[in-house]
């Protein structure tokens, strides 16, 4: 492998593969001078239906629906600029983690990395259906058999420190596969971190908003969730509810006491939101799409107080709003105005702190309080480039 560039790796395993059936793909970069190692997962939207999946629907639907090319992470590539964790060379943001070995787990099933099912989709007004492979619990496990007996196993063999992380469909799924991440790779991880950017998995029973439920539902029944559900039930015992998913908080608090488990979105977020709200409930409106993601926000946040209080592991950065890509992703292109006012704290300065184990945990939650005239103040710079991630 060549250090400090993007090395192509075809996964084998059988199960594994994009949703239209071509071979799946990830990309490692190796470090010369660190053993710490980074996992970050693509984002890219969600399907359950043609339009969706066959990418008809744009960057609302699945991502990269014809599979992987090889040179998916060459040169200035969207996926490779796309977080500071994964542009090493970032011109302005640095993070601690731009010296780590990184593991790049693209996104091509529509199944936020966990999915474990084929479907065959109707087509609207065609005889026959779509093939569609949700594979995407599959091909994260492709991806750590790689890493634990792969021909460069030696380079995992020890890791000091472990980031897990990715923003929206790939925060939903380095959160939903951490369990499996630390199952693998065992007792070779010294100290662990996971960060969810903006792929919050919500309670959705025991006195918690009933919001986010037919989403659940939805996504139970076209990925097969169930199968991993199941499996992850098997580990956590009473403290996973597998008709509750956002019981996997607790488990994961409870589970893992010593590493550091981090939230991070903003309360204005306008597409994840839309995702979990607006094929489900007929007719709702914009101001109610915030309405809905706030209750579920402040439910998520109460219980990551109330875990903390219990296990001293549990923290979240929580910005009101920016005016780029629709308030979503604190980690997406820049840190640039994710600060929290009053704090001194951007996203940027919030994970040096995460990844800094002298910090105690107490000190990682933090919540801007609602401004409404932040809605209001023009950000010509973040339109231009919104415009450019609409030609893209």
């Amino acid at each position: 492998m060549q250090y400090y560039k993007w090395n192509l790796v075809t996964v084998t395993d059988d199960g594994c593969q994009c949703g239209n059936g071509t071979p799946y793909k990830f990309f490692v970069n190796p470090s010369m001078t660190s053993k710490n190692v980074l996992i970050y997962f693509e984002a890219g939207g969600a399907c359950w239906d043609y339009p969706s999946c066959s990418g008809q629907e744009g960057i609302r639907g699945a991502a990269n629906p014809n599979g992987i090319p090889d040179d998916y992470m060459e040169g200035f590539s969207i996926p490779a600029l796309m977080s500071p964790f994964v542009f090493r060379v970032h011109p302005w943001d640095s993070v601690p983690t731009k010296d780590w070995n990184i593991v790049f787990i693209p996104y091509c099933t529509g199944d936020i990395h966990i999915g474990n099912n084929d479907m065959e989709y109707d087509i609207p007004g065609e005889e026959g259906t779509f093939p569609w492979h949700h594979a995407g619990y599959n091909n994260v496990q492709g991806v750590l058999n790689w890493m634990k007996n792969g021909p460069y196993s030696e380079s995992f063999d020890t890791i000091p420190n472990l980031m897990v992380t990715g923003c929206s469909a790939g925060g939903a799924g380095a959160f939903l596969n951490y369990h499996f991440i630390r199952e693998a790779l065992g007792n070779r991880v010294e100290n662990a971190v996971l960060l969810n950017d903006s792929g919050p998995i919500y309670y959705t029973a025991d006195g918690a908003p009933d919001q986010s439920s037919p989403l659940h539902q939805k996504i139970r029944s076209a990925w097969n969730a169930d199968t991993v559900l199941d499996a992850l039930g098997e580990d956590f015992f009473s403290w996973f509810d597998r008709d509750n998913f956002g019981t996997l908080n607790t488990a994961l608090s409870n589970t893992y006491p010593g590493d550091r488990l981090a939230h991070t979105q903003f309360t204005m977020d306008a597409i994840y939101s839309g995702y979990s709200y607006e094929g489900f409930h007929g007719g709702i409106t914009t101001d109610e799409i915030h309405q809905y993601w706030a209750e579920d926000q402040e439910y998520l946040l109460d219980m990551y107080d109330d875990l903390y209080a219990s296990n001293n592991n549990m923290g979240y950065f929580i910005p009101y709003y920016r005016p780029f890509n629709e308030s979503h992703c604190t980690c997406v292109l820049s840190f640039d105005d994710t600060d929290i006012t009053g704090t001194g704290m951007d996203m940027g300065s919030y994970v040096e702190a995460l990844l800094d184990s002298n910090v105690n945990m107490g000190a990682m939650q933090y919540y801007e309080t609602p401004d409404p005239d932040e809605l209001t103040k023009p950000y010509w710079g973040w339109e231009l480039l919104d415009l450019l991630m609409e030609m893209i």
